[in-house]
Parts: C-alpha cells; sequence; structure tokens
C-alpha cells in the first residue's frame, strides 16, 4: 500500500511527492501528459523561454542607437527546437529526481474508485491517501466557424510557423504575455479585451502603463471592445473588420476534473474548482485537492507551496496554507510584478530615476510601495526585471518590516533593486535620487 498516490506531475504534484518520499513516505505519481504538467510544457516555461528571446530581440533592434550595428532574422524553427529542448530538459530534470527519491511514476490515466483506491491502466492502486493535482485547461471558444484560424493557449505551441497576424482575444496576464512575445516576434498583434483596460483584476496604473507602453511598440489594444465571427466568417470588433491568420482564445482557464467522479465520492467542488480546507482537505480528509484545480490561484508557485502544505498534513504535521502574501507577475515588455495589498499611504519611484535601469537602457516603468501605520503593505513594480526585484519585496512584506528597515540594509549598487529602497524613501520624501 502507498502512503499517497498523486494524481498528476505539475508543479502542485511532483513538489508534493517529492516532498513527502524524501520523508520517506512511499509514493506514486500518475501522470498522462509529461513531467511538469502544464506550466512545464504549455505554460511557464515556454512562454518565458520566448519571453527572454524576445527580450534579445528587443534589445537587438534597439542597439543602433549605443552605436552597436545588427541584423535581426528570426529562424522560428530553431527557436521551437530550443524551446522544446529547455522543456525536455526541465521534465527531465523531475524524472532524475523521481529516481533518486524513489518515487514510482506510473503513466495513464487515473480514475478514482474509492478514497483508498486508484485505477490505472486496470490495475488498482491502494492507498492511505489521495492527492488530486491534475490541474486546468484552457476555456474552449465555442463556434463551428473558422476553426482552422482559432488557437488555445496550448495549440499555440504546436505551430511550426508564426503567423504574420494573429488576434489575441483577453486581455488577462496570459493574453496580455502573448501580445507582447508575438509582436516582438513581428507578428502583427490584436488584443481584445472587455474590460476597460487590460490586466482587469490589477490596480488599474499598471494596465494604463502597459497599454500605454504596447501602443509604442505597435500592438493594437481594443479596450471596452469584442470579437465576434458573422455569418458570412468576418471577423469583427465591435463595428469594424480585421482579417487576422490566426485568433489566440486567451480567456481564462477551468479547473481539469471528473465532476461525476467527483460527486459519486462525495467530493465537494464548485465552478472555481475542489473546496478544500486550509490544510488542502478536500470533503474526504484523506483526499487533498492542489494546484488549479483548489480554486484558489492559478500560479505555479502556488501550486507548489500547496504541494507542501499537503505533504506536510499526510506526514502529520498539521500545517496551514497562509495566502497573505503571494507574488503575482506578468511577463510583458516591460514586466510586471505584485505583491501584498496595494493600498494605504502610497509614493512611485520612476525607473528612469535608477542607475542600472540606464545602464540597461530600459528605464520604462515604475515601483509603488504602499504603507500603513509604518508598516510596508504591498509593492507594485513595472519595469526591467520586476519579476526578480519582486521577491526582496515579497519577503519585507511577509515579514512586516517597516520602510527603514528596508532603507537601513545597504543595497549594492548599481542595481535596479536601490529603486525600491528609493520609492521607500519617497514615503517620508526622502528620496536620494527624485525631488
Amino acid at each position: 500500500m502507498y502512503d499517497a498516490v498523486i494524481i498528476g506531475a505539475g508543479p502542485a504534484g511532483y513538489v508534493c511527492a517529492i516532498s513527502l518520499a524524501r520523508a520517506g513516505a512511499k509514493i506514486c505519481v500518475v501522470e498522462r501528459n509529461g513531467l511538469g504538467g502544464t506550466c512545464t510544457h504549455r505554460g511557464c516555461i515556454p512562454t518565458k523561454y520566448l519571453h527572454s528571446m524576445g527580450d534579445i530581440v528587443r534589445k537587438a533592434k534597439s542597439a543602433k542607437k549605443f552605436g552597436i550595428n545588427s541584423n535581426i532574422e528570426i529562424d522560428y524553427s530553431i527557436l521551437k527546437s530550443k524551446m522544446k529542448s529547455t522543456v525536455s530538459k526541465l521534465a527531465s530534470g523531475i524524472g532524475f529526481l523521481f529516481k533518486e527519491y524513489n518515487v514510482e511514476l506510473i503513466s495513464g490515466e487515473a480514475s478514482i474508485k474509492s478514497q483508498n483506491q486508484v485505477i490505472v491502466n486496470g490495475t488498482i492502486l491502494e492507498t492511505k491517501n489521495i492527492v488530486l493535482a491534475t490541474g486546468s485547461k484552457p476555456k474552449s471558444f465555442v463556434t463551428n466557424k473558422l476553426s482552422e484560424k482559432i488557437l488555445s493557449t496550448d495549440s499555440i505551441f504546436e505551430l511550426e510557423n508564426l503567423p504574420e497576424s494573429i488576434l489575441i482575444v483577453g486581455g488577462g496576464y496570459s493574453g496580455c504575455e502573448f501580445a507582447s512575445i508575438l509582436n516582438v516576434l513581428g507578428c502583427k498583434i490584436w488584443l481584445v479585451e472587455m474590460e476597460g483596460s487590460i490586466l482587469p483584476n490589477q490596480p488599474k496604473e499598471i494596465g494604463a502603463a502597459i497599454e500605454k507602453y504596447m501602443k509604442l511598440d505597435g500592438i493594437s489594444v481594443l479596450t471596452k471592445s469584442s470579437m465576434k465571427i458573422t455569418e458570412d466568417n468576418k471577423i469583427m470588433i465591435n463595428n469594424n473588420e480585421i482579417n487576422p491568420e490566426k485568433i489566440l482564445i486567451s480567456t481564462g482557464r477551468q479547473p481539469n476534473f471528473n465532476t461525476e467522479e467527483l460527486d459519486k465520492l462525495g467530493i465537494n467542488w464548485n465552478d472555481k474548482g475542489i473546496i478544500v480546507n486550509e490544510f488542502m482537505q478536500t470533503s474526504l480528509s484523506n483526499v487533498y485537492a492542489i494546484g488549479d484545480i483548489a480554486g484558489k490561484y492559478e500560479l505555479a508557485h502556488v501550486a507548489s507551496y500547496q504541494g507542501e502544505i499537503a505533504a506536510q498534513n499526510i506526514l502529520g504535521e498539521k500545517k496551514e496554507m497562509d495566502y497573505s502574501v503571494i507574488p503575482y507577475c506578468v511577463f510583458t515588455y516591460p514586466e510586471v510584478a505584485i505583491v501584498g495589498k496595494c493600498e494605504g499611504n502610497s509614493k512611485e519611484f520612476p525607473m528612469i530615476a535608477n542607475a542600472k535601469a540606464n545602464c540597461l537602457g530600459d528605464t520604462r516603468g515604475f515601483i509603488k510601495v504602499f504603507e500603513e501605520n509604518g508598516i510596508l503593505q504591498g509593492v507594485i513594480i513595472v519595469g526591467a526585471h520586476a519579476s526578480e526585484i519582486i521577491g526582496e519585496a515579497a519577503l519585507a512584506v511577509k515579514l512586516k518590516l517597516k520602510p527603514k528597515e528596508v532603507i537601513e540594509t545597504i543595497h549594492a549598487h548599481p542595481t535596479l533593486p536601490e529603486a525600491f529602497v528609493d520609492a521607500l524613501r519617497s514615503l517620508d520624501g526622502k528620496s536620494i535620487h527624485t525631488l
């Protein structure tokens, strides 16, 4: 009998498996689509790889103004090959860790017979605990028209060649990332969002800033807008016809689970996902749900931490999940990073006043900090390498540091995190590098 059978080997499932196996538990993981899940194969890793390559293209195209002449030609077949190689290497790394920690891996489709039995490939696995980590899938776009043009955020990675033009429907984090990346790789982009701004679930200044930079980069951003396909197969944005080569639907994701199976087992769920308590347990105490199907956040780092929490509870440690401080990143140009509560007394520091940003030739954006009762509450970063700077900000918010405690920590020069310090100094009107 296994101590736990984990269904799904994405960031939630494989972290949970390794955490348990490292403690000596007997673990089996069932996976049908490759180690690392959506994040590794069709999400975080391929998009961030392309984002990094796009950053090289951006820098090369702007190099002439710095006295460096270059000629940019993009061979997407090689780019895609290298992207796949990176994905494969990371997936293989998970497989290596499974072998080292004696995690048994079964390739196949799992079904749950009871709270102590899982069926895979016709074999019944007996287990003390079950961990559901089957992730999410893109929301579908229901239409019988122009199906050859329509892509999901999964199927776009199957393209052999980049389209000359693409309409992206949905201005959330995924749509904004694809718009930014595909634009810099040479596609003509329309980005359509029904709400009044892109990144509509984030503070308004973020969407306003990214929309401004996207338009400067040549992306057609259309807010308060929607797409429809007419009876004669015309693609309309509001009342205007466009003719993109492809249409990318990026309107969100939905949990990937079998509702009939859950109902039969007596596991509670809703439209957002499986309902879990603070210990990541479902309505059955020995069945856990982690990652996207837990319905909290569609973030790989949250999924991984949920995997750790579930593992600790399976081991009898009674550890609660804490969602109070979660960094959130969007890989546009420039990047966006947010953490904590964006409320209270606030000040903004422009990246153009930061020495390292000027050395990089990338001065777009700002850092905005929020404090309340003398304690740092939240941070917004729009700027180069925002995803790298946010780690310090997240730690400061987590530890409930006072701004002066960060200010009095000497930061290396010239570095981008100095802008975080200057933003904190601004709260008392003591910024060194701005008036």
